[in-house]
């Protein structure tokens, strides 16, 4: 017994306790751990022992959060709360070592009014000048409540490669200085966006991301251009209610586009959607989606145009209904498909119509049609038909079910 005991006190001796175990790993270790943290509790972690006192400050990635502070029991209000947060951010900043910088995330949180929101933003703006200056190489901005105003000039580096902007107003010259400041730029998304440029323009951006709720603001008719020479893949989401359609200029580069039109059709018409669709003729893969009120095509008018590199393409509901108008018009402009997707709706009131006179089609190298559907569909008996009638087999057919 005596000698049994005397094994276990043996082994929990050589068993190193939790945080001796954490601190027996390298700094280098240890500081990729932190960056997991947000910076506040990053800084917390100075306490465990004296080892960590200054690990925080060489962390390779910054995540000031405003979520650290909307439960501080110090503050009595949200002005409060925003005013330490920002005097937290502020003193991590000039106190952190000057070392490189992997990524840098603000998630803030704006208070007061519009009418002030470039000095509201002031504090941001600096932040992001100070993070840029240790050179990172990715920054994410997200702002609640209110929309930041970026100032332009901020944006100076050579390193910068992805910039992840939610919610913000970009004045004009903010591409411009994109352009000529950040030449090493290659990842660009934008989400609940006002751009008050006429154009969004980029040599060097290679993946295009325009999310939900990106407006244009412009004081001519004529519509927003968007450039991107070195893009190979894009995704837009264009609100039709607040401004025209895009043109798409210099897209050749582009392989795989994902388009989501909303809105109200009165900013939209036939002759829109064939300038931007046409702007992505080169890509080999397309995913088409239409949200919007009934969009009715002159007989005879050529809205889409032919998509020779095209090998994937997937639509929704609105290029099923109204006798397959839509999905018919893309099956005769893509004479490479190889793999179509049809996700249907249990409802659409997102129709794209019109007649054809030659309704026929031919996709030889087409090898599979997946539907993705509920169970209850309505519309699937008629899909399946009207593919078996196309000459689609059933072994080329796969259907996908989801809640």
């Amino acid at each position: 017994m005596a000698a049994a005991a005397d094994n276990r006190r043996t082994v929990r001796a050589r068993v190193p306790r939790a945080p001796e175990r954490i601190g027996a790993l390298p700094d280098d270790v240890l500081r990729r751990i932190m960056s997991q943290l947000s910076s506040r509790e990053a800084v917390h972690t100075c306490f465990l022992a004296r080892r960590w006192r200054n690990l925080w400050r060489e962390v390779p990635i910054i995540n000031a959060t405003f979520e650290d502070f909307e439960d501080s029991a110090a503050a009595h209000d949200r002005t409060e709360r925003e005013a330490m947060f920002k005097k937290f951010v502020t003193r991590f900043l000039l106190l952190r070592s000057r070392v490189g910088l992997d990524e840098f995330r603000l998630d803030y949180s704006l208070a007061g009014g519009t009418e002030d929101l470039s000095a509201g933003s002031a504090d941001a703006n600096l932040w992001i000048f100070h993070a840029l200056r240790w050179n990172a190489l990715a920054v994410k901005v997200l702002s609640r409540e209110h929309q930041l105003e970026l100032d332009p000039a901020v944006f100076t580096s050579s390193f910068l490669r992805r910039l992840h902007i939610s919610s913000a107003r970009l004045v004009p010259g903010f591409f411009d200085q994109l352009q000529h400041g950040c030449p090493a730029l290659e990842y660009l998304f934008l989400s609940d966006c006002l751009v008050m440029d006429h154009e969004i323009f980029s040599n060097t951006v290679k993946v295009l991301i325009l999310a939900e709720e990106v407006m244009f603001s412009c004081d001519h008719d004529d519509p927003v251009s968007i450039s991107a020479a070195s893009a190979i893949s894009v995704s837009i989401e264009c609100d039709l209610s607040v401004a025209r359609l895009p043109t798409l200029k210099n897209m050749a580069s582009l392989e795989t586009a994902s388009v989501l039109l909303s809105g109200h059709v009165k900013a939209c018409d036939a002759d829109d959607i064939r300038q931007f669709l046409g702007g992505l003729s080169h890509v080999a893969t397309l995913d088409f989606r239409y949200k919007d009120a009934k969009l009715t095509m002159e007989k005879n008018i050529r809205w889409c145009p032919t998509f020779r590199n095209l090998i994937n393409l997937t639509v929704d509901t609105s290029c099923v209904h109204a006798d397959f108008f839509a999905l018919i018009v893309f099956l005769q402009n893509s004479p490479c498909l190889k793999n179509l997707t049809l996700k249907l709706d249990q409802a659409c009131v997102y129709v794209i119509s019109g007649e054809l006179e030659d309704r026929s089609f031919t996709c030889e190298q087409l090898e599979i049609v997946e539907i993705i559907c509920s169970e209850t569909n309505e519309l699937l008996p008629r899909v399946t038909q009207f593919l078996r009638a196309s000459g689609i087999g059933a072994d080329q057919m796969r259907i996908t079910h989801k809640n």
